[in-house]
């Protein structure tokens, strides 16, 4: 058996040959992603005002790149009811509106995360503020990513303004927030502004006053359609009968008026000429 010399293999340093992560890519901008985006449903909606009923519309868009998903909804107002008659909505509540009454979500597959926007907080008009909208719009966004991306991160977004001005104004905001899960970051100790966040999308939760906002299936807009001309063919129908009967009492009424006239002349014909007899005149 010769002597050989055993030789060490060389050290290889692992970390060299190892490629370095590529940076992600930036998130897409929200502004873009919305120029992607195209309606995919509308829903009538009825909001309660002190038991008077709002009516307007909601319309949920969506669009997607290949870095991202992007959700959107959005309301405009049709009609309030105003006693015995719907009295149209004018002014920014009944238009379609890029940043104003809606709500949208940007969603960043390379990181893995989720943005609520628009970016300067999500606000409504004051004719539909504080009447449970709020709480029904992030409801819609959350069963949305729930469905899709429950293991994705909530990044911090803006916290929207308070639909009121005062203390209880943003106490309501802070707790409808916390209602969908919810996690806050402060800039000030009054808890005014900052960001709201959360670690999942799972996490979250969705619900709203189904008292205060009302969902209006087709169905049942069209049950409603129905029996409002069913009541209106009965109500013809009994205009018809009214004008019909009205009809034969005035031809009944001109019958006795002429019948009337007939019998005052003649008795007015005889009274002359037993007015004449008696005078001698014949």
């Amino acid at each position: 058996m010769s002597n050989r010399s055993l030789k060490t293999p060389p050290k290889t340093d692992k970390t060299a040959s190892e490629p370095e992560a590529a940076p992600l890519p930036s998130p897409e901008d929200e502004s873009h992603l919305a120029g992607r985006s195209t309606a995919q449903a509308e829903q009538l909606i009825a909001l309660f005002d002190n038991g008077v009923p709002i009516y307007l519309f909601s319309r949920i868009s969506s669009g997607h790149s290949a870095q991202s998903d992007f959700f959107r909804i959005q309301f405009v107002t049709y009609a309030r009811a105003e006693g015995n008659r719907w009295l149209s909505l004018s002014g920014e509540a009944s238009e379609w509106m890029a940043t104003r009454n809606c709500l949208q979500v940007a969603v960043d597959h390379p990181s893995q995360t989720v943005s609520f926007g628009p970016k300067s907080g999500f606000s409504l008009s004051p004719e539909i503020a504080g009447l449970g909208l709020s709480g029904y719009a992030y409801s819609q966004a959350i069963n949305w990513l729930k469905q899709r991306y429950p293991d994705y991160r909530v990044l911090p977004s803006v916290l929207p303004a308070p639909e009121a001005e005062g203390e209880e104004a943003r106490t309501h905001r802070n707790s409808r927030l916390a209602a969908h899960g919810f996690d806050f970051e402060w800039d000030d100790s009054t808890q005014v502004h900052g960001r709201y966040y959360k670690a999942r999308v799972r996490q979250l939760i969705s619900g709203w006053d189904s008292a205060k906002v009302t969902e209006i299936s087709l169905s049942a807009l069209l049950g409603t359609m129905s029996r409002h001309d069913e009541e209106h063919a009965e109500l013809q129908q009994k205009l018809h009968g009214l004008q019909t009967q009205e009809h034969s009492l005035e031809t009944s009424l001109h019958k006795e008026k002429q019948t009337n006239l007939l019998l005052t002349g003649i008795t007015c014909f005889v009274l002359i000429f037993s007015l004449l007899g008696a005078l001698g005149f014949y």
